[in-house]
């Protein structure tokens, strides 16, 4: 399927992400962000932005930091503009997400949200390969997809729900991607919003050399004290 195909498709779903809003999936991503570290500060690359729903959440936190969201559809970006017109610190662009070349750097999170499931197979790897170039040390890759179980059912059962291109994603496909990419997987969440475990949520990060950092030296007086009463319960407990 052609590019523009694509995008034609996302300019005629504008109405329908505006009218669903902030839906219980988007506030559920935006609390996962707070709980990795989002900040006021934070530096964040949103790719597959649709008409800013997202963003305007993740603008909820941030003020000082940086939002640098895109998307394959002009009418899509071109609506989040005016939704979000006025806000500092924010770009807006229309971009292919697999070839994107940020205009900022050093992010301290890359999103995917529900977005690598409609980005065709045969590009994965040339998206992987450009996040791993994007991302520092310190990035955090943030992705959830619906679970590939839940496509493969919608695709019998409930085909006119399915968006142009909505493919199922399996984890061990993904795992060859990032080992060939120099990017590992941190965290993985399997979780439902409407159905029982319809999605999946994943943290990746940059591959790391293994430091020996002893977790004591890194508790301070306080948390040194509650770990030694909460060790000494257990060992009672389960003596």
């Amino acid at each position: 399927m052609k590019q523009k195909e694509i995008s034609e498709f996302y300019d005629e779903y504008v109405q329908r992400q505006l009218k669903i809003g902030a839906n219980e999936r988007l506030i559920s991503l935006y609390k996962r962000l707070l709980n990795l570290g989002l900040k006021e500060d934070s530096k964040v690359l949103e790719l597959g932005c649709g008409v800013g729903i997202f963003t305007k959440l993740l603008g909820k936190k941030i003020s000082t930091g940086s939002i640098e969201a895109v998307d394959l559809s002009e009418k899509s970006i071109a609506v989040a503009k005016e939704e979000l017109k006025g806000k500092k610190h924010l770009f807006l662009a229309v971009a292919d997400v697999v070839k994107y070349q940020p205009k900022n750097s050093d992010f301290d999170f890359i999103t995917l949200m529900d977005v690598i499931e409609h980005i065709p197979l045969e590009q994965h790897g040339e998206l992987f390969e450009n996040l791993s170039k994007i991302a520092t040390p310190k990035t955090l890759v943030t992705i959830n997809i619906p679970n590939p179980r839940y496509i493969d059912y919608a695709r019998i059962h409930h085909p006119e729900s399915l968006q142009v291109i909505d493919q199922a994603v399996e984890l061990f496909a993904l795992m060859q991607h990032l080992e060939n990419h120099d990017l590992e997987l941190i965290s993985f969440e399997k979780y439902g919003i409407w159905e029982e475990e319809d999605y999946h949520f994943m943290v990746l990060r940059k591959k790391r050399d293994f430091v020996l950092r002893h977790l004591a030296d890194q508790r301070n007086i306080t948390e040194k004290i509650s770990k030694k009463v909460s060790d000494n319960i257990d060992r009672i407990k389960y003596k």
